[in-house]
């Protein structure tokens, strides 16, 4: 039992080494898969189509001078925090509204292309090269009527006034550019004659072609109409926005870069979007100093009329009361007065301003309106300034992330709840600001309602100038402080400047292509090239379930090998007959050498002769090892023993009785025992052919047979049915001093051999060889055969080698 395990177990470990051998065997199918991939990949890297980087590198200036900064301007505490997250700005540079923006300034609705006229029709849409100025035509579009969008428009020329115009595709879309109306187009093909100079008009193209050059004729030409919203996107994906060096919070430089064919189109696109974002960012800040400026202007028109009824209230009170000046006692308690007052305007509109902007955030989503603390001359808090101003930021880039991202965009989301956590730190803000000023209005009211008391008790009219005096020029003192901050606001919106700084326009960055990527394209080919066939083998090796080499037969099965039988023609028969030095019949030589050897000086004189089913080559097999041993002088006899299917008349000349007919007791010995051409060969013929011959093996006949036949011959070779599908040969078992089990190359089933293993395991039969048919040395083994050393074969043999199949001279494998 514990022998069988052990066969079992080693007959599931994975062999790499012999899978590795089986690679080396067909290395040919690598070489054939690599020059394939390789040549494909040669084709890729010299026809494709070669792009090169076009790079432009910008600063963006900190944030100093400009409308931008008007809460910083009117502000007179230091300028601190206020540099540009450079994360925002790569963002809003890749957005698809401002790609959008700067596509719309340039004429690239059109692309242009050639392709090598060498290429079939099927396959040069797939190796256009793009060009820009070098197109032989100009190409005018009718934006009203219906355009084929995306699709490949083949033009040439036919004369000097006329041109053919072809496309064709399965599924495409034609635009009107000016009204956005369109439609699908399924399975057309246009193929129609224009003349230069005059509109072509179609259902899906309406053009007009003008001549500019003639065309090279090594090249075909075609263009493609593209709207600009999809322009937008491809382009969107190409660019590459990042820092020139290191990000940290000192670098302000970043790099624009994209892949262009054309270096001078990627180059115009690059420089355009930089000047679309300049000039947009420019609108924006002119747009929030003019916020800030209207704020301004009416807060400082409110303040003038409040101006005026004071100045006109003072001045009445004096006319009537022939007071010029307030100069009592109590002067100092009045002076006190006055700034306790200032202080409570100035809190009261603090708390104004508090609860105007908390209800604007509670009630509004629109950023533009929300005016900075700094800008409504509220000095004292710099942390509410900058959540303001990093609010405002994060709403612009919300918006422009609205344009080309959908709701459930991971980038969309995490900026809209920073805009939600920022607007809710600003109410926070708010909210804890409005609390601690309303607790101070509180304290200046108790303090003022306590010096009015002391003053109630002065003189009413004195008092009454007093307090005038004090309210106008509070609120002159206010007005003239609202000019200074009129003064700057304008200051800085006539000085206002770009944040931008174009460091290097844009150019190639190197002279070679960096596409196509020659090395990552044979990288790839070569990795492709080898799985291919490693695949193939592998999942043929894996598919293949038939014994196909010795180290795969001795894995599966633990039973001595006697002897490996070379490959020969498939008509051959006896081959000590038709090819006497040929490799197979060599074969047959080893292995009654083997078989001699590992019984000699025994008296083991039956063989048996099996296998596991039909086709295997057992009959062949036995007839030739019995001729073998007949040419090495020994007496030999070779029964049919196979009485279900005999095929032992094919290899001899064979007449009369057989061992059927001498069991069923209707013949002698003698009269059974049939010479053939080998001196010392006999052969007993199956007989007459039996359905259940087994209770003609089991007789006593059978016994007495074999008895007297050991006594005759040094070699007794019986051919049996195959064990896999009757039970003869077991029933003869009991009569076999060794016995044979024939197994034949790439078609013997590993399956099937499991039997085998059994029974050997446990010592079933005694004597089990194995005998490994119709192998192919010279394909799984490289061996040489086929000598070239003068005389090992006579030229009589090589002669009848050569009417054959060509064979090899046999090397022995068990040496």
């Amino acid at each position: 039992m514990d022998k069988a395990n052990s066969i079992n177990n080693q007959n599931q470990t994975i062999d790499l080494f012999a899978l590795l051998g089986k690679m080396l065997k067909h290395w040919y199918y690598f070489v054939i898969s690599l020059g394939f991939c390789l040549a494909i990949a040669a084709v890729f890297a010299i026809f494709g189509e070669k792009k090169f980087e076009v790079g432009a590198t910008i600063l963006l200036k900190d944030r100093e001078v400009g409308s931008t900064e008007t809460g910083e301007l009117l502000n007179d505490a230091p300028n601190q925090g206020k540099g540009i997250a450079l994360t925002n700005e790569i963002g809003k540079l890749k957005s698809y509204s401002l790609i959008k923006s700067a596509l719309e300034r340039l004429d690239f609705g059109i692309t242009y292309y050639n392709v090598e006229n060498f290429w079939p029709g099927f396959l040069r849409e797939g190796w256009l090269n793009e060009i820009y100025t070098s197109f032989p035509y100009e190409i005018q579009i009718d934006s009203s009527q219906l355009q084929a969008v995306n699709t490949p428009i083949f033009i040439e020329a036919i004369s000097d006034t006329q041109y053919r115009i072809m496309a064709s595709n399965e599924e495409a879309n034609a635009v009107a550019f000016t009204t956005k109306e369109g439609r699908k187009i399924f399975d057309y093909e246009l193929k129609a004659v224009g003349e230069f100079g005059k509109p072509f008009i179609s259902d899906i193209l309406n053009i007009t072609v003008n001549k500019k050059k003639k065309e090279d004729s090594d090249f075909e030409y075609c263009f493609k109409l593209t709207r600009i919203e999809d322009l937008a996107m491809q382009y969107q994906g190409k660019i590459k926005v990042q820092p020139a060096v290191e990000m940290d919070d000192t670098n302000r430089m970043l790099q624009l870069l994209i892949n262009s064919a054309i270096d001078q189109k990627g180059g115009l696109f690059i420089n355009t979007l930089i000047e679309t974002y300049t000039q947009e960012g420019l609108l924006q800040k002119n747009s929030l100093g003019e916020t800030s400026l209207d704020f301004l202007n009416r807060e400082i028109a409110e303040k003038n009329d409040s101006l005026d009824n004071a100045r006109s209230a003072l001045e009445n009170f004096r006319s009537q009361t022939g007071l010029l000046n307030s100069d009592f006692a109590s002067g100092q308690a009045m002076e006190n007065l006055g700034e306790l007052r200032n202080n409570q305007a100035e809190s009261e509109r603090i708390i104004d301003y508090y609860q105007s902007t908390l209800t604007y955030l509670n009630d509004n989503d629109d950023y533009s309106k929300i005016i900075a603390p700094s800008s409504a001359g509220i000095n004292q808090d710099q942390l509410f300034n900058r959540l303001i101003e990093t609010y405002i930021t994060l709403v612009t880039r919300l918006n422009d992330l609205k344009v080309n991202a959908r709701p459930d965009n991971p980038i969309y989301r995490t900026v809209k709840r920073e805009v939600e956590s920022t607007r809710e730190a600003i109410k926070e803000q708010l909210q804890s600001a409005l609390a601690s000023e309303k607790r101070n209005l509180s304290r200046l009211n108790q303090r003022i309602g306590g010096i009015q008391y002391s003053i109630n008790k002065l003189p009413q009219e004195q008092s009454r100038l007093q307090f005038l005096q004090q309210n106008y020029d509070k609120l002159y003192e206010e007005y003239n402080f609202l000019l200074q901050k009129q003064s700057n606001a304008k200051l800085s919106l006539a000085t206002n400047s770009e944040n931008v700084q174009v460091v290097d326009s844009a150019k190639k960055t190197g002279y070679a292509p960096v596409e196509p990527n020659s090395m990552l394209i044979f990288s790839i080919a070569f990795v492709i090239g080898f799985i291919i066939p490693f695949s193939v083998v592998l999942i043929r090796d894996l598919s293949n379930n038939n014994i196909t080499n010795k180290e795969e037969l001795e894995k599966q099965v633990k039973v001595p090998l006697l002897g490996m039988i070379a490959n020969g023609p498939k008509d051959a028969k006896l081959v000590a007959r038709t090819l006497p030095n040929s490799a197979i019949a060599e074969s047959f030589k080893f292995a009654r050498i083997n078989l001699q050897y590992f019984h000699q000086g025994g008296d083991e004189k039956v063989i048996g002769v099996t296998s596991s089913i039909s086709g295997e080559g057992k009959t062949f097999c036995s007839a030739n090892l019995s001729t073998a041993f007949a040419e090495s002088g020994k007496r030999t006899l070779l029964i049919g023993g196979d009485l279900r299917k005999p095929r032992i008349q094919d290899f001899f000349d064979l007449s009369g009785p057989g061992i059927s007919d001498y069991l069923s007791g209707s013949v002698a010995v003698d009269d059974i025992i049939q010479p053939t051409e080998f001196r010392k060969l006999d052969v007993i013929a199956p007989g007459i052919p039996q359905e259940d011959p087994i209770t003609l093996f089991e007789s006593a006949r059978m016994d007495e047979l074999i008895h007297l036949l050991r006594d005759r011959y040094d070699y007794i070779i019986i051919e049996t049915p195959p064990i896999g599908y009757v039970a003869d040969y077991f029933v003869m078992l009991k009569h076999f001093d060794i016995s044979l089990f024939v197994v034949r190359y790439n078609y013997t089933n590993k399956n099937i051999l499991g039997g085998i293993n059994d029974l050997y395991a446990k010592n079933k039969i005694q004597n089990l060889y194995l005998l490994f048919n119709d192998v192919k040395f010279s394909a799984e083994y490289g061996y040489g055969y086929l000598s070239n050393s003068d005389g090992y074969y006579t030229q009589q043999s090589r002669k009848r080698l050569a009417s054959n199949k060509p064979t090899v001279t046999i090397k022995n494998p068990f040496s």
